[in-house]
């Protein structure tokens, strides 16, 4: 099953300029689910393994997906004669944080990136043409992404940038550009509750 790739924080000498879509990040976990022509909905996992809906820690997603967006995406697959495709969505709740999630906190399920087999991952503007529709991360606009722009996420302040950050895109296929920035607020919390938390070296 493809496994979604990791998206650097926008730091150090590594650190790119593009012109990017631009989206809020939501603050949940990175679920993957595979469908194919002739199995439907066949696979679902975590960054890192595959579960079921017996999974103590991500079985809900499975019913949860099917309820609200497996028809949806299998119409439009058909309709654009895909045999394979995995989509990627955030899982969260409101109580959520830094991919911890609260029992009894209503859970939701956010489309974020879509791979077509042969052709991999769609550029943003096609993503937000086709599933637009879909429940997926509010697209905050084009922006030159510098160091300056980073900063602004940093201090929140840009319009639009919830708690977490965002995700800047660009490309298609093999050409994907990705790149992330938090916001302070947020980077303050994770040291002060998980002070070694692994996104914040990412």
């Amino acid at each position: 099953m493809l496994l979604y790739p990791s998206i650097s924080r926008s730091t150090g000498t590594s650190f790119q300029k593009f012109q990017a879509y631009v989206f809020d990040k939501i603050d949940g976990s990175n679920l993957r689910f595979e469908w194919r022509r002739k199995k439907g909905w066949c696979l679902c996992g975590t960054r890192t393994r595959l579960f079921d809906e017996t999974d103590l820690d991500f079985g809900e997603s499975v019913d949860l997906f099917q309820l609200t967006m497996a028809e949806k995406l299998e119409k439009i697959f058909r309709k654009k004669r895909w045999d394979k495709v995995t989509v990627f969505c955030e899982f969260w709740g409101e109580q959520s944080f830094a991919g911890v999630h609260q029992v009894g906190d209503p859970k939701f399920l956010t489309l974020f990136d879509v791979s077509v087999d042969k052709h991999g991952f769609l550029d943003p503007r096609t993503f937000l043409k086709i599933f637009g529709d879909l429940p997926t991360p509010n697209f905050l606009g084009i922006h030159n992404w510098t160091r300056f722009f980073v900063d602004q996420i940093r201090l929140n302040q840009i319009e639009g940038v919830t708690f977490e950050g965002v995700v800047g895109k660009s490309g298609g296929g093999n050409r994907v550009i990705r790149a992330k920035a938090k916001t302070q607020q947020w980077i303050d919390k994770v040291k002060s509750l998980y002070p070694t938390h692994e996104d914040l070296s990412k």
